[in-house]
C-alpha cells in the first residue's frame, strides 16, 4: 500500500492522540500538529538538551524515560525529575523564550515528539483554534508544575519552622 503525499499515517495519529497533551484535538488538528512536528529517538545517556541551551522546542515523551537535572553554581548536577511516557518537557521555552533551566538526558532508549518554537508559532498563527487548545493545555501543565513545586517547597520549609 502506498502512502499518499501529505497524508498522516493512522499509527502516528493514534500515538499522538494517546498523549494527554493532545487528547482534546480533533483528527484534523492532530494532522496539522504532526505536519509541524517530528519524532526523535534517543539512546541511553543521550542529551536532549543542556541547561543554558536555547529553548527552541518542547517535547512529549512517547516511550522511554528522561531525567531532568539542574547544575548548581558549583556545577553539581541535581536530579529534579524522572519523566516517562506522556510527560512534557521544555514547555517553558515555548512560552518565555528563555534558555533551558535544566538538562534533559535519556536514561533508557526513548522516543520524543518534538515541536519547535517556530512551528508552534506558525501553528498558532495559521490555526488559531488548534493553537488555543494547545496553549490552554500547556498552561494547565505549567500550573500543575508550580503547584507541585510549591508543595515540595512548603514541605521542605515546614520542619525548619518547628522549634
Amino acid at each position: 500500500m502506498t502512502k499518499q503525499p501529505g497524508t498522516i499515517s493512522s499509527t502516528i495519529r493514534r500515538n499522538v492522540r494517546q498523549l494527554e497533551l493532545f487528547s482534546n484535538l480533533s483528527d484534523e488538528e492532530v494532522d496539522i500538529l504532526v505536519r509541524h512536528s517530528k519524532i526523535r529517538s534517543l539512546v541511553e545517556d543521550e542529551v536532549l538538551f543542556h541547561q543554558g541551551d536555547d529553548g527552541d522546542f518542547f517535547a512529549v515523551i512517547i516511550d522511554g524515560r528522561i531525567e531532568i537535572a539542574k547544575h548548581t553554581e558549583k556545577e553539581t548536577p541535581i536530579a529534579l525529575a524522572s519523566l516517562s511516557s506522556g510527560d512534557t518537557l521544555g514547555e517553558m521555552a515555548l512560552i518565555d523564550q528563555e534558555t533551558r533551566s535544566a538538562s534533559a538526558i535519556a536514561i533508557e532508549p526513548t522516543s520524543v515528539f518534538i515541536l519547535s518554537r517556530q512551528s508552534f508559532d506558525m501553528l498558532v498563527h495559521q490555526h488559531p483554534r488548534c493553537g488555543t487548545k494547545l496553549l490552554r493545555k500547556l498552561a494547565a501543565i505549567l500550573c500543575n508544575h508550580i503547584r507541585e513545586t510549591s508543595k515540595i517547597l512548603a514541605e521542605t520549609i515546614e520542619p525548619n519552622l518547628i522549634t
